[in-house]
């Protein structure tokens, strides 16, 4: 089976719808990125701790999983670009109200809407990018995509970590006021994103109208358990994905605060410091989505993974602001390299009737990781220290690295590479 035909039909690759969906992700993203990066400096400032920012990551996380599995039986049965439009809807109403939200229960309930729509989000986005590209290009669409998601996300960061000061300054509103209306104009910016997306979704159903679509969606009407059900390999490489994955959702959501409390950094200069990486590493993975074109994406893989556990490690007992930098740096190259070939890997291993449902598999794997390692972590700080939970952090991510890739090596089919 050649890789033009895998996951479905190839159509033809052509720039004009891709680069399109880039711009309504890139969009989508400023309401995620301006409320990943500001929520914690939020309930900061409402005088809520570690543990209550551990817990609302992890609502955040609960509301992908239980979103996972709706959301791919929309993408197999309704189509990809339905599921993106809910998904930004629930985006828009998560981020809007928790704005507005001061105490925990609500905060965790703002913050599980908003979860599921993220969740969804990046169900329909791998199905959608595996239609609009073939081939080698598939390689290099799928770490672009992440590749400007960051580059964008980079603005959005610092962007929204300038906001808030320019609020209190200019309007005079002090508090949590500023950060609320970064929260906002992010949200507006998700709406806009999904607004774009409209424009893809008219071309992709007149570009991928085959009459066998609609046997296979008339096909497609047992229990929503049963649509997703995925082969047994997939499913037990998803289970490792999620046990590498918990590694990372150890300490992403805790830099801001590292910064902040250990480096006494103000929240406009963590909001440079993570755009940086942010930018960073959209320009060294459009390397690496080309290298994985070149020499095959399950190599890649294997270089980025086995990085991320030994630099925890150097984290844990820095102490100069310069070389922190230098290693968080490094460190934020490894999640968004890893994931679009993860997301490849599997999803050309799937059917096309079923990529769906690997795709809420293998996302499900993302938020599990999230909400384990979120609540998890926001306990481990609270009780100890970051270097006790970067080190924590780093064996893991050795254990699960080396799990996964074992686990990749064993399912090897002519179509990981």
């Amino acid at each position: 089976m050649s890789k033009e035909s895998q996951g479905g039909r190839s159509t033809g690759s052509s720039w004009g719808p891709v680069i399109l969906f880039f711009g309504a992700n890139m969009l989508f993203g400023a309401g995620l990125f301006a409320h990943a990066f500001l929520y914690n400096f939020y309930l900061d400032r409402l005088g809520l701790g570690e543990a209550v920012m551990g817990a609302a990551a992890a609502a955040l996380t609960a509301g992908g999983l239980v979103a996972l599995l709706p959301a791919g039986a929309i993408v197999d049965r309704l189509g990809a670009g339905r599921a993106y439009l809910i998904a930004g809807l629930l985006s828009v109403l998560g981020q809007v109200t928790g704005a507005f939200l001061t105490t925990p229960l609500p905060i965790y309930a703002a913050a599980f809407v908003g979860g599921a729509g993220v969740s969804m989000w990046r169900v329909a986005a791998g199905p959608i990018l595996m239609r609009l590209a073939s081939g080698a290009m598939r390689s290099r669409v799928f770490s672009w995509n992440v590749a400007l998601l960051l580059a964008s996300g980079a603005v959005w960061i610092a962007v929204s970590g300038q906001v808030p000061g320019w609020i209190e300054s200019r309007f005079g509103l002090g508090g949590v006021a500023g950060i609320r209306w970064a929260f906002v104009l992010g949200a507006g910016g998700t709406l806009l994103g999904t607004a774009v997306f409209l424009l893809v979704e008219r071309g992709l159903g007149s570009r991928n109208d085959d009459p066998r679509d609609h046997v296979e969606k008339a096909n497609a009407r047992a229990a929503v358990v049963g649509a997703l059900r995925i082969p047994r390999q997939l499913m037990i490489l998803a289970a490792l994905v999620a046990l590498w994955m918990t590694a990372g959702g150890l300490v992403i959501q805790f830099y801001n605060l590292y910064f902040l409390r250990v480096h006494e950094l103000d929240v406009g200069q963590i909001a440079l410091v993570l755009a940086a990486s942010q930018a960073f590493a959209a320009f060294l993975i459009l390397g690496s989505g080309e290298m994985a074109a070149r020499f095959g994406t399950r190599r890649m893989l294997e270089i980025w993974m086995l990085m991320f556990g030994p630099l925890l490690f150097v984290l844990s007992g820095v102490h100069g602001l310069g070389l922190a930098i230098v290693v968080f740096l490094a460190l934020g190259l490894v999640p968004p390299a890893t994931n679009p070939l993860i997301d490849q890997l599997l999803l050309e291993r799937a059917p096309a009737n079923r990529q769906g449902a690997v795709s809420s598999w293998r996302n499900g794997a993302t938020d599990l990781s999230g909400f384990v390692g979120a609540a998890l972590g926001g306990y481990l700080l609270e009780t100890t220290s970051f270097p006790v939970l970067f080190r924590v952090a780093g064996g893991l991510a050795l254990v699960g690295a080396f799990a996964l890739l074992l686990g990749l090596r064993r399912t090897r089919t002519p179509a990981s590479d």
